[in-house]
């Protein structure tokens, strides 16, 4: 008897992991990523790259990055949509590897 509601408890615990949003975030499918200059000294709300401004999404690890990079770097976005149709938003930036 113990038994049965140790793995009933068990599969309880499974289910509520899976269904965690980081489950949903690893299978979102991202928009493009663009690789650039920055032509204009970033914010935490936007960075423009290549003379494009980009809106950067709120409480996103690129809004935590973007005072770390300046003008001048070579830089990839990785973008929530594709670039075509809706205003895209940045979701991280990294340094450029060469």
């Amino acid at each position: 008897m113990k038994l049965r509601k140790l793995g009933l408890v068990i599969g309880a615990l499974m289910i509520s992991l899976s269904l965690q949003p980081t489950a949903g975030w690893a299978s979102r499918a991202v928009g493009g990523v663009i690789t650039g200059e920055i032509t204009a000294s970033p914010s935490a709300t936007q960075i423009e790259i290549g003379h494009h401004l980009y809106r950067i999404k709120a409480d996103s690890p690129a809004a935590a990055a973007a005072h770390s990079f300046y003008f001048g770097e070579l830089v990839d976005v990785t973008l929530d949509k594709p670039a075509m149709g809706a205003e895209p938003e940045v979701v991280s930036i990294t340094q450029h590897a060469n």
